[in-house]
């Protein structure tokens, strides 16, 4: 099954992002994980490429494969790539304070790798998809009207 909707790259669609993909998944395994990944990919997407600009939107596309789920959000492309960044070490608060910004930044698709089978990205500054699979048991449809979606 597949599905994609687009979505204006403004902040407050996260919550359609998040409500739009348990909809997809319904209880069946690895719903949760979608979530958590959609909504980190769709919130990258929002923050750092032109998907977040002035009349910016994105696309999110969910396939439903007979062992894994698989996430993708397309954006307007950016000058930078989606990489896993390195965390700056700290000692004490003071640290804290000095690193700012820095502290809060770049966890996001650590935490998509760490509970994704696989990730990746392609594309340039014009368009670019982050995609990550979540590895399922086998599941049996349950509580979800796919038709209404």
């Amino acid at each position: 099954m597949y599905w994609l909707r687009t979505f204006e790259g403004r902040p407050e669609h996260l919550t359609t992002v998040r409500e739009f993909t348990r909809s997809v998944a319904g209880g069946r395994d690895g719903a949760d994980l979608m979530e958590m990944v959609a909504s980190e990919l769709a919130g990258n997407a929002i923050q750092h490429s032109q998907s977040g600009g002035p009349g910016g939107r994105f696309m999110l596309q969910v396939l439903d494969f007979r062992d894994r789920w698989q996430i993708c959000v397309i954006d307007q492309g950016g000058p930078t790539v989606p990489h896993i960044c390195e965390f700056a070490s700290f000692e004490s608060a003071d640290d804290l304070a000095e690193l700012g910004d820095e502290v809060e930044a770049g966890r996001g698709l650590a935490m998509v790798a760490a509970v994704s089978s696989a990730w990746g990205v392609a594309g340039d500054r014009k368009a670019r998809e982050v995609w990550a699979e979540i590895k399922t048991s086998g599941r049996a449809t349950v509580g979800t009207d796919r038709e209404s979606l």
